[in-house]
């Protein structure tokens, strides 16, 4: 028990229950009490003489005995079990003295016996409830041929009814107690648990995006490597000139810049690659949404041409700002794009539109491609949901594009028609509004 009804902070810290601080009180208040008692009850002299020089060592006793306690809190058990024992010889002394057998003083014993069963609970407050019953009737053993049995079996009935009740109280108490503070404990280790499945699924997350993100790119380079091969091509043709021809330096001078220029080519697709293809943290900043836009689609630009797609673009005329991550909006629009890309395998109509709306910075990217049933227009959302064919897609590309939105505080809807288009339209918070959303 007293290791349950603990106080917080620095009772808890000394080691002392609220249990110990009322014992102290209800001391204070019998000595108070008592002390009343003795001065006005008109006992004979001799006495009250007595009883006052008992309860001057019983006040005497009490002071030591609460020092004692809150200065070595950690030995209060063996110093209450003392206390009790020196507590029944006080007592039957003032049952002795002042009266015997028709003295009030005998409802010390109560006092006694339910405040130690709440403190040590059931089973020793009933062997409590006993040892001071067979006191009391030590006490008055040469008065029992003068007394009722009847009176004498309620007064230590009335002790064990009360030994009962405050004991199967503490007891109950104590279980409740220990049974709040396991389902606290649990608590605490599965919110602990959560936490840390929470963050292993963010470093889930992240990986599943940069593998869809690598895995969308494998096929953008596979192809793209024809794409280098031929301003490469074109850089071997100039230093097979330049070879033959070493006398004419304008020629030369010509050869160098084609080499020049076609290096550059290859180091700008590259780089390009590069940098998408690298893991970023989520970084909000502010961000150009027409900047992105526009590299995206520098990024697809050999697709384009192969597959005789036109692209026509009608981005705002300003810069159309939101706060945002500009690697990850990237890898949205690069999802979108490729897709539509997929979607029109004869070539077609790219158009993407860009501009504000009350607050919102709105992107409509539209294909004529072969659409969505309705069907399948219901589920592309669903992680690894795609009606691509085995190895061209992993059915992640939307539904991480969609996260993302969502974690810009933006919404993206979808409109498509078998046989006439897509429709991808997304929709942030400008800079001016986005101060009103929560991340």
């Amino acid at each position: 028990m007293k290791n349950v009804l603990r106080l917080t902070n620095k009772d808890e810290a000394e080691g002392l229950t609220i249990v110990d601080y009322a014992f102290a009180f209800l001391r204070a208040i019998v000595i108070a009490g008592g002390l009343l008692w003795i001065l006005f009850h008109p006992f004979p002299l001799a006495v009250k003489s007595n009883l006052i020089y008992i309860f001057l060592v019983f006040i005497v006793y009490s002071v030591f005995l609460q020092f004692v306690i809150f200065t070595y809190p950690s030995r209060v058990e063996k110093v209450y079990f003392a206390a009790l024992i020196l507590d029944m010889v006080f007592i039957g002394l003032f049952i002795r003295l002042s009266g015997g057998f028709n003295s009030n003083v005998f409802l010390a014993f109560y006092l006694l016996v339910a405040l130690h069963s709440f403190y040590y609970g059931l089973s020793k407050g009933l062997t409590l409830a006993l040892a001071s019953s067979l006191t009391y009737t030590l006490i008055v053993f040469d008065e029992l041929n003068a007394i009722l049995w009847t009176d004498m079996i309620l007064r230590a009935a009335t002790m064990f009814v009360i030994a009962g009740f405050l004991g199967f109280l503490s007891e109950k108490t104590r279980h409740d107690k220990n049974e709040m503070l396991k389902a606290k404990n649990e608590m605490k280790g599965l919110e602990a648990n959560l936490t840390k499945a929470y963050n292993n699924l963010q470093d889930v997350k992240k990986q599943v995006e940069q593998s869809e993100k690598l895995a969308s790119i494998g096929r953008l380079v596979a192809e793209l490597a024809h794409e280098i091969n031929n301003p490469l091509d074109g850089i071997k043709n100039c230093l097979n000139v330049l070879m033959i021809e070493t006398e004419d330096a304008v020629l030369r001078e010509r050869y160098f810049q084609l080499m020049q220029e076609g290096i550059r080519e290859i180091e700008q697709t590259v780089m390009d690659l590069l940098e998408y293809a690298k893991q970023h943290e989520f970084k909000l900043e502010p961000v150009d949404i027409n900047e992105v836009i526009k590299r995206t689609i520098l990024m697809g630009e050999y697709k384009f041409n192969k597959q005789g797609i036109n692209v026509r673009t009608n981005l705002n005329g300003q810069p159309l700002d939101v706060i945002g991550d500009s690697h990850h909006l990237q890898q949205v629009f690069f999802n979108i794009i490729f897709n539509a890309i997929d979607a029109m395998p004869n070539g077609g109509m790219l158009t993407i539109e860009t501009r504000k709306e009350n607050g919102f910075a709105a992107i409509e990217i539209t294909d004529s491609g072969t659409g969505i049933s309705k069907k399948d227009l219901s589920k592309i959302f669903m992680p690894f949901y795609t009606t691509k064919k085995l190895g061209e897609g992993t059915g992640l590309g939307l539904p991480i594009s969609m996260g993302i939105v969502k974690r810009h505080n933006g919404q993206m809807d979808v409109y498509s028609y078998v046989n006439m288009g897509t429709c991808f339209r997304i929709t942030l918070p400008d800079v001016q509004a986005f101060g009103s959303y929560k991340l």
